[in-house]
């Protein structure tokens, strides 16, 4: 009976180090040349099985069951955890993400001019690119004043930009 509960903390634990310790352990399959991200041997995956067959086995042996039916209880319970954890970790490793914006993706973007922007000077302009408000550093080829749409034609470096003015309204 102190068996299946110290399996089950010991299981419990080695949930929480992984939550905690990221990839920490599953480090150690990976030295020995088993690939353990989001497969069968994820720490996730070993500490959802034992936890819940220690605690499952624990309860059933609480109850004053055969061992049998203990053990196949225990088993029955860590199976279905361990891939419920399996399941959840390759779907949360298999997450579309966005894709991170460059600065070659403002050429065409459209914005307002904050500051003036003077004939062969330096301004401000706030564009919008995939959903962020980028505040640069603007040059133009004429004088464009504040509130003026623009249209990003070239990025000349991270923070400053070539811009012209637009047809196009914004709003």
């Amino acid at each position: 009976m102190e068996l299946f509960l110290l399996l089950g903390v010991l299981g419990a634990v080695l949930l929480v180090v992984g939550l905690v310790g990221g990839e920490l352990l599953d480090g150690v399959f990976d030295a020995i040349g088993v690939d353990s991200a989001g497969g069968f041997f994820s720490t996730e995956v070993i500490g959802g099985f034992l936890s819940a067959f220690g605690f499952g086995a624990f309860l059933l042996d609480g109850a004053g069951l055969d061992r049998i039916v203990v053990l196949g209880g225990g088993g029955a319970a860590g199976l279905a955890m361990g891939g419920l954890a399996l399941w959840l970790s390759r779907s949360l490793m298999n997450v579309n993400t966005d894709v991170t914006p460059t600065s070659s993706d403002l050429r065409g973007a459209l914005g307002k001019v904050i500051t003036r922007i003077p004939e062969g000077g330096l301004g401000e302009v706030r564009v919008s690119r995939h959903g962020h408000p980028l505040k640069l550093s603007a040059r133009a080829e004429e004088a464009i004043d504040p509130g003026i749409e623009i249209v990003v034609v070239d990025v000349l470096s991270p923070t400053s930009v070539l811009v012209i003015r637009s047809e196009i309204e914004i709003g």
